[in-house]
């Protein structure tokens, strides 16, 4: 009897090992191999599945976000923040809906009252720039990822709190950028040990700022937490600033051609913007920002807790752990937004793979789209838990291109040159690096 129950055990265990290799093996597998498997049309199904909770079948909200906090635990240790992205709770999620439903929303927002903050901002930075030292050729820089997180962090603490940018010193925002970039890259290496920014924290706090929720969540003038203000900052700042500064660059100093299509579909920004604007040109605007989302999506990846095994199942029964050891499930939105197969037709004597790559608004035009580039462009996620400030309300698209063109204007080619560190710089058909990392060293030389 002893050798028969260690017999099924050992079966057992092999069994589990078998399919947890299964799930990370799948996982493995490259957007175009996953695709030759099953065909473009099914892998754009199954990523959107993933995207939407769809893989889980029937689900309450609860379970949704159970789903989605699993794997953004890391998100909650580094920052301990609790919104719509790291918690299980259902009464926390409301809330923090409900306040970020009402920012994005924001009806008093001016959007050439932000340009203008966003302008100052670039302004500032490059007379600060000419009181430094010039190199042989008598030019001067600008480290350009540090300069566009600062001023995409400076647009985003103003519209949410009404901070005035003039009175936050630039080493606060430096701080600021950099804290909340180094503890995103640790959660990334080692989840199970980061730490809080103890730095982060106290610099956030230095701010006073004044908590933009009304009663019961927060009774003027009540300054939140550094934490909090985390919990607001995050879904807006840390998806803006990559998307931005990539945009920017390929748009206006990376892609032959692609700067005076820039320059004329957004010649109405800031005026266009909103709802007292030229809706017609607001249209032909934020197009542009489509197409930015589009190759540099804010999440590259949508992560998602795999679905408990059904209780019926003899081996969760058997062996409680196994769901805890069964990889996460990942929604590919940056090969969705990329792929030859679908975005690669583009009639214009490119290859497949340089259509797909290269920066076109144009795409975006009307009736252009395919069923299958509609299907495979997610950039605000798909389903029931759509970010708050994706199509719907419009305010996505637009600050990307509200912050986009105050680069352009004030960076643009005209004024100077990016340096891509190590790069060629018109490598043509080939998308900028986009991981935060590999774009230190980027210097505007003016």
């Amino acid at each position: 009897m002893l050798y028969i129950t260690v017999l099924l055990a050992v079966i057992f265990w092999v069994v589990a090992i078998l399919r947890i290799q299964r799930f990370r093996l799948l996982r493995l597998l490259t957007p175009a191999r996953r695709q030759q498997r099953v065909g473009v049309e099914q892998w754009t199904k199954e990523q959107r599945n993933i995207a939407s909770f769809g893989y889980a079948g029937e689900t309450t909200p609860q379970q949704r976000l159970r789903l989605r906090a699993r794997e953004n635990r890391r998100l909650r240790a580094a920052f301990g923040i609790t919104n719509s992205l790291t918690t299980e709770s259902l009464h926390e999620h409301k809330a923090f809906l409900t306040t970020a439903t009402r920012l994005v929303n924001n009806k008093s927002r001016n959007w050439e009252t932000l340009y203008g903050v966003a302008e100052r901002f670039l302004q500032a930075e490059l007379r600060t720039a000419t009181t430094a030292s010039a190199d042989k050729n008598g030019q001067r820089s600008l480290r350009l990822a540090e300069s566009v997180r600062c001023m995409v962090l400076a647009v985003v603490l103003f519209d949410n709190f009404g901070i005035d940018p003039a009175t936050i010193p630039r080493d606060a925002l430096v701080t600021i950028t950099e804290e909340i970039n180094t503890q995103w890259l640790r959660s990334k290496c080692a989840p199970d040990v980061v730490l809080r920014s103890g730095l982060l924290n106290a610099t956030i706090d230095s701010l006073h700022l004044t908590s933009p929720s009304p009663p019961p969540f927060h009774p003027p003038p009540e300054h939140p937490t550094a934490t909090e203000v985390l919990s607001l900052l995050m879904p807006q700042y840390e998806t803006l600033w990559r998307v931005v500064l990539l945009t920017f660059a390929t748009a206006y100093h990376h892609q032959p051609g692609a700067r005076q299509d820039a320059e004329q579909r957004t010649a109405a920004v800031p005026s266009c913007l909103g709802g007292g604007g030229d809706r017609t040109r607001e249209k032909e605007a934020l197009k542009l920002a489509k197409e930015g989302l589009r190759l540099y999506p804010s999440n590259k990846h949508l992560y998602r807790s795999p679905a408990l095994l059904a209780p019926r199942s003899l081996l969760p029964r058997l062996l409680p752990r196994f769901n805890n050891h069964r990889p996460p499930l990942a929604a590919d939105i940056s090969a969705l937004h990329r792929h030859p197969g679908i975005w690669g037709n583009d009639h214009n004597n490119d290859s497949d793979d340089d259509a797909a790559h290269l920066f076109r608004p144009s795409r975006f035009d009307d009736d252009k789209l395919t069923p299958a580039q509609r299907e495979a462009y997610i950039p605000f996620s798909v389903g029931k838990h759509k970010c708050p400030a994706g199509a719907a309300s419009g305010f996505g698209e637009r600050m990307v291109t509200l912050l986009v063109v105050a680069l352009g204007r004030r960076l643009g080619p005209s004024v100077g040159r990016v340096q891509f560190g190590g790069r060629k710089e018109k490598e043509k058909g080939k998308g900028l690096p986009t991981g935060r990392d590999e774009m230190e060293g980027w210097r505007f030389w003016f």
